[in-house]
């Protein structure tokens, strides 16, 4: 059986190195939000990086059955940094740099995450000021719900832990919290909105 490999960004190990194809799923996609009368021949790639030995995913909606390179497919596991397209620019580009630290330098991932939460209250008009008052005026306008509202104030802390304290710093769990926590707040605030316009706008055309 042919090798297929590729040479590309591993965000495991953070380098470009060789990655091999270990399995390929194929199936048809359909309906909301494409039209359900239509199948689209779509592909998943189970690849592993030749560096660090971990396992990534790849995916498209184009497959074709003579051309099963990987290379070519979206990567979605593990997270590239790639977030919705109802994300506002400044918002996306915070988060595209720490998913690039965020295996080597949990610190700095944790500064990131906090700067995105300064743009995100930018977008939103929050009042001027230190971040948390900032974000307790989203709270109290309905923004961000009381739970929510919770989460931001944990990343805004663990960010002044990664950006001030000398005697502590993040560790790799903490980095996981800090992505989880995050993505929940911007799918909340902008994809969830989105979403429902999608649908809605999908179901009058019917």
């Amino acid at each position: 059986m042919e090798t297929i490999r590729h040479i590309l960004f591993c965000p495991h190990c953070n380098n470009r190195a060789p990655q091999r194809l270990i399995y390929t799923q194929e199936y048809l996609e359909h309906g909301y939000p494409r039209d359900d009368s239509i199948d689209i021949e779509c592909a998943c790639y189970v690849v592993v990086c030749e560096t660090c030995n971990n396992i990534l995913l790849y995916r498209t909606f184009s497959y074709v059955e003579e051309n099963k390179n990987f290379h070519r497919a979206d990567l979605i596991y593990p997270n590239p940094g790639v977030l919705h397209k109802s994300i506002p620019k400044a918002i996306c580009e915070c988060y595209v740099e720490a998913a690039r630290i965020k295996n080597l330098a949990p610190n700095a991932f944790a500064v990131q995450i906090r700067r995105a939460l300064e743009a995100l209250c930018d977008d939103r008009s929050a009042k001027k000021g230190a971040l948390q008052l900032r974000l307790q005026d989203l709270a109290s306008r309905g923004e961000i719900p009381p739970v929510l509202a919770e989460m931001t104030d944990v990343l805004r802390l663990l960010g002044n832990i990664g950006a001030h304290t000398v005697e502590q710093s993040i560790k790799p769990i903490h980095v996981i919290v800090i992505d989880d926590f995050f993505h929940l707040i911007i799918e909340y605030v902008y994809v969830a909105p989105s979403k429902l316009k999608e649908f809605r706008d999908w179901y009058k055309g019917l």
